[in-house]
């Protein structure tokens, strides 16, 4: 297989879980980086901004800047601007999402006004509730679209998984009879952007996460090699099952056994 230059993790179940970095990760990382491989990470976390992501990581002993940080916020903000040039939008999620939309120029409306909005971006909302609900039901039954960051159903934590982006999305998709356009993991935007984040050509970089629909999906569909790891969604029974499209091209336990595999690939045939 051609050599390995770079790397896009996934960030929940990846290489951390809740507040924590997974054991061994930013000494692995370390290592990888100190052999001049590239290392991005690529994450359906929406409610967080770029900058807050970068905080976060570089708090678990894992060194980044933003231009090392995608998330499913920032890939719907692009996609947002690029299909829909000075559409006022209604924005349903927290500051990344929020942010990530200002930043490309994007007009939002705020919620007294949300049946003006041409756009519906939809992400993780705290604030979610029935009143909101109907408003954005509202929006599109008046003919906005729609777009969703992701539709993850769950999401690793220090002691097991909570309720992820998908769950809101779909109460509206029911509701309207709709479903979104999802721009984040799996997408062909985010495979785009997490390929341009590395600064590579695709046969020389890697995807590594836990899950098979968002991690193993985007990385077959941009030419990636495709890394699952057990240490978040998926378990070996179900790589083993997992149909073509979501098969992954190697399954490790986890991100510390990265080093080892490519010194096992670079040893001559």
């Amino acid at each position: 297989m051609p050599k390995i230059s770079g790397f896009v993790f996934d960030v929940d179940g990846c290489v951390a879980r809740g507040n924590h970095a997974l054991p061994g990760v930013p000494e692995t990382l370390a290592v990888l980086r100190g052999r001049g491989i590239r290392c991005a990470f690529l994450t359906n976390e929406n409610q967080r901004t770029r900058a807050q992501v970068v905080e976060k990581l570089n708090g678990l002993g894992i060194p980044c800047m933003q231009d090392d940080v995608l998330t499913s916020a920032s890939v719907a903000a692009h996609v947002t601007n690029t299909l829909h040039p000075g559409k006022k939008v209604l924005a349903v999620g927290a500051a990344g999402l929020l942010e990530a939309l200002q930043l490309v120029g994007v007009t939002l409306v705020d919620w007294e006004h949300a049946t003006e909005a041409q756009v519906v971006v939809m992400g993780k909302d705290p604030d979610f509730n029935m009143k909101r609900l109907d408003a954005v039901c509202q929006t599109l039954w008046n003919g906005a679209d729609f777009i969703a960051t992701n539709l993850d159903a769950k999401v690793p934590s220090a002691n097991g998984f909570i309720p992820a982006t998908g769950p809101m999305i779909k109460a509206v998709a029911y509701a309207v009879s709709k479903e979104p356009l999802v721009t984040g993991k799996p997408s062909k935007w985010a495979g785009e952007m997490a390929l341009k984040a590395l600064g590579i050509a695709p046969e020389h970089g890697a995807v590594v996460g836990d899950a098979l629909e968002q991690d193993i999906r985007m990385g077959k569909d941009a030419g990636l090699f495709s890394i699952l790891v057990l240490t978040g969604a998926t378990t070996q029974d179900m790589a083993d099952n997992a149909p073509a499209h979501l098969k992954p091209d190697l399954v490790l336990a986890d991100v510390n056994q990265l080093p080892a595999w490519l010194e096992q690939e670079l040893v001559p045939a």
